[in-house]
């Protein structure tokens, strides 16, 4: 395995997309794409569920299953534990990235990313992100494919004059602040920023 520590440069991103779809290598152009253009963690790929795109609102990908997060503390026998629970959140799809989902999808499976063998109702295991990534010979490490997400959706931010932090931590599914927490962005708005900055 490479030890691929940089975040990729557009440009570089833009290579890979083209190489990966010329060689019709559609698992892996599905994986990068959603880490690059989503900002999703491995675990988040691999889970998410063909019946979660458009689940909530039309060009959105609900995440139902992604990495435990401490959400305060609860009591338990007179004990205060940390409490953890599954980060949720639903992610805007641009249209290009939706349009090549749609057709890739295949309506019998569970998951988005398809299974030639083994249980089609079990997702893959995170590793096999990794094993994608690998064998596609993508040259950033798939966590850094949410780098790169963030770096795009704050790049356009900075060049629009428009800075929005807590747009950025509900994309990425960060903790908000106390005062980030009263109200909510609206779909409309979180669509539109995405459809501009990952046109």
């Amino acid at each position: 395995m490479l030890k691929r520590t940089k975040i990729p440069t557009k440009e570089e991103y833009k290579n890979t997309i083209s190489q990966l779809t010329e060689n019709k290598n559609l698992r892996a152009l599905i994986a990068v794409r959603m880490g690059c253009e989503l900002g999703l963690t491995r675990i988040e790929i691999v889970n998410a569920r063909v019946s979660d795109l458009d689940r909530i609102n039309k060009r959105g990908l609900w995440i139902e299953v992604a990495k435990k997060v401490r959400r305060g503390k609860k009591k338990i026998k007179e004990v205060w534990i940390p409490n953890f629970q599954m980060r949720q959140r639903e992610i805007p799809v641009n249209t290009s990235l939706y349009q090549l989902l749609i057709s890739y999808i295949d309506k019998n499976q569970v998951y988005i990313l398809k299974r030639e063998k083994g249980d089609i109702n079990k997702p893959f295991t995170t590793r096999y992100i990794n094993t994608i990534y690998d064998e596609a010979k993508i040259p950033w490490a798939s966590h850094k494919s949410r780098h790169f997400f963030k770096n795009c959706v704050k790049d356009w931010m900075r060049s629009s004059r428009q800075i929005d932090d807590e747009l950025i931590k509900d994309l990425m599914g960060h903790q908000k602040d106390q005062t980030e927490q009263y109200g909510s962005l609206s779909w409309d708005y979180k669509r539109e920023v995405i459809d501009k900055v990952f046109y």
